[in-house]
């Protein structure tokens, strides 16, 4: 017998925590698909208050907000025929539930909880005390994890969320024991570069012999540290059918159920050889997707920050270097989104003791590509009256003399930053991140960093495809001449007429720093990332080179903690970062001698 459906999956602009609103935005989507005639309807993971609530979820205003509201839309739907999911934190005792219930005709047909959590979500969310039963109100609702929902012979399955750490994802299971048709995965997954192409592909794999929605939490979110997926895809059969971000997407399809048949599936654990190694294995081989993802996470999370602030206007310390380029880049970006004139983005080179006049050219010419205007605030002399006034004399070319000056320019950015009631940008990277390479209260510090995801190699690797593809002309020449220019903190005035102090020479090459930083937080063992780096770098660096540089990451790593502790709000553009309230997380206080001792043992 052949049962043709209507499907869709459809997210919208949630406000965080606004049960109210939401519910509102709800009803809208319901009654447009209802209007529609769609049969299936999937609305993101937690829609009724935003995936980024955090520890407000465990509010109980806010728990019996979300009960109420979830009887409120079982009492809206008695006369709507479509079936939707509603997610929503539920509360059972001292647990908290993420939870999702699908509702049809004044019904609610059952609910499924979610029991994979990612490590942010695991300090919030519990499971229930049964896997059978939940009681909501005075209502015992069926929970269907184990098995699926049948209407009218045609079987549903949800997964809320999908554990991608499982050799063999809980839908899979799922589909193979039961004949599953349709499988919906009510999702609030974040966003990193190559993101939506993984998704497609997880969702092509999954999808062989059925169909699967995904709907994920997007606009409105939290920028603290991530930009949420936003995606709404169909997969039906192996294949992508439909795959939008922010816009619903839409599948009609026949299927014979009699004909369904159980899906085989086999555990793959192949390893790629260690002849070869890939040295950037976060970076996609698609420059352009990768670039367009890249902008266009970091200038959705910047306009929703300034949105949320009700701030028009940005401050950038401007050096002439890479990272304070790359954050530019981002600015003018998210303004031409905004429609905001280029007059609000104020601009500052502060140069002291140690700027060279290559950097300084470019800095002035990078702004003037752009058609904005620079301020020089020339910092010499309130340096040098600062140091004369702590006991310094001045000449001494110690940290204290390097430190003076990069906090001297914060504290202009921020002061400049309340008399315009500017956001101050900053521009610290991934790398400088991990080996704790910024000034702390210096440029260590600001009111949102945009580039604190991306890795050296990873600002080079965009800056570069804008090198080759932007049609300014001066914009392509002087973003040429910065990605020839020399990594440097420029803070010693050994020759102003080139750049004497090199962050390579002291702290190692950035490809190598890239290349462990990502496999550190991929868990690999030391033994491992040398093993690994050796072969990638066989023809660039010796095994002693390798070695040395690699015990030089493990200490600035280590010993660093502190400063990433206190780190600023930035969005997470990879899948991994050192973020202090979602990422990666160390004790400020660990010691780094088990690593060091295992170096000192590589190759004995």
């Amino acid at each position: 017998m052949k049962k043709n459906l209507k499907l869709r999956a459809e997210n919208f602009k949630i406000k965080i925590g606004n049960i109210s609103y939401n519910k509102k935005k709800i009803k809208e989507t319901i009654k447009r698909a209802n209007d529609d005639l769609v049969n299936i309807l999937l609305l993101p993971e937690l829609c009724l208050t935003g995936a980024s609530l955090y520890d407000g979820f465990a509010n109980d205003d806010i728990l019996e907000e979300c009960l109420d509201a979830l009887f409120d839309l079982k009492k809206f739907s008695k006369n709507i025929d479509t079936l939707f999911s509603v997610g929503l934190p539920v509360k059972e005792g001292r647990k908290i539930i993420d939870m999702v219930f699908l509702l049809k005709e004044g019904d609610i047909i059952g609910g499924f909880f979610k029991d994979n959590f990612k490590d942010h979500e695991k300090y919030v969310f519990d499971t229930p005390e049964e896997d059978e039963f939940i009681k909501i109100k005075d209502e015992y609702v069926h929970l269907y994890n184990k098995s699926y929902i049948e209407i009218n012979d045609i079987k549903i399955a949800v997964s809320v969320g999908e554990n991608e750490e499982k050799n063999i994802p809980d839908s899979l299971i799922s589909k193979s024991k039961n004949n599953i048709d349709i499988i919906l995965n009510p999702s609030a997954n974040t966003r990193y570069i190559g993101s939506k192409k993984d998704i497609e592909d997880k969702i092509k794999f999954l999808s062989k012999d059925t169909i699967y929605l995904y709907s994920s939490t997007g606009l409105g979110e939290s920028s603290t540290d991530f930009v949420y997926e936003g995606l709404n895809i169909i997969g039906e059969n192996g294949k992508i059918k439909e795959s939008k971000r922010d816009e619903f997407v839409d599948l009609c399809s026949y299927f014979d159920i009699s004909q369904n048949t159980t899906e085989e599936f086999f555990d793959f654990k192949n390893k790629p050889s260690l002849s070869y190694w890939d040295k950037f294995p976060y970076l996609l081989d698609d420059k352009k997707i990768y670039v367009e993802d890249a902008f266009d996470i970091v200038t959705r999370a910047l306009i929703q920050r300034m949105e949320a602030i009700s701030c028009k206007k940005v401050i950038l310390g401007l050096s002439g270097g890479l990272d304070s380029t790359m954050a530019l880049l981002f600015i003018v970006k998210a303004f031409e989104k905004m429609n905001l004139p280029k007059e609000k983005i104020l601009l500052y080179t502060m140069p002291a003791f140690g700027t060279s006049k290559r950097t300084k050219s470019n800095a002035f010419k990078l702004a003037e590509a752009f058609e904005i205007k620079l301020n020089e605030i020339v910092i010499k002399d309130a340096v040098n009256i600062h140091l004369k006034d702590i006991g310094h004399d001045g000449k001494t070319q110690d940290i204290a003399y390097e430190n003076a000056q990069a906090r001297e320019r914060t504290q202009i950015l921020f002061d400049i930053g309340n008399m315009e009631n500017a956001l101050v940008i900053g521009t610290g990277d991934k790398s400088e991140i991990s080996q704790g390479f910024a000034t702390y209260n210096g440029d260590h510090m600001s009111s949102y960093a945009v580039n604190a995801s991306l890795t050296k190699t990873e600002l080079r690797y965009i800056v570069s495809y804008l090198v080759e593809n932007t049609k300014n002309q001066k914009l392509k020449e002087v973003l040429d001449d910065i990605l020839k220019t020399p990594i440097s903190p420029e803070l010693k005035n050994e020759n102003e007429e080139k750049i004497s102090q090199k962050t390579e020479d002291i702290i190692g090459p950035y490809e190598l720093i890239d290349f462990f930083t990502f496999e550190f937080l991929e868990n690999s063992s030391v033994e491992e990332i040398y093993e690994k780096a050796k072969v990638a770098f066989k023809d660039d660096y010796d095994k002693k080179t390798i070695k040395k540089w690699l015990k030089s990451f493990y200490k600035r790593l280590i010993t660093s903690q502190f400063k990433r502790s206190v780190s600023v709000d930035g969005p997470a553009i990879s899948q991994k970062s050192f973020s202090p309230r979602r990422g990666y997380l160390l004790a400020s206080d660990m010691s780094a001698e088990v690593f060091l001792e295992r170096i000192e043992n590589l190759d004995e």
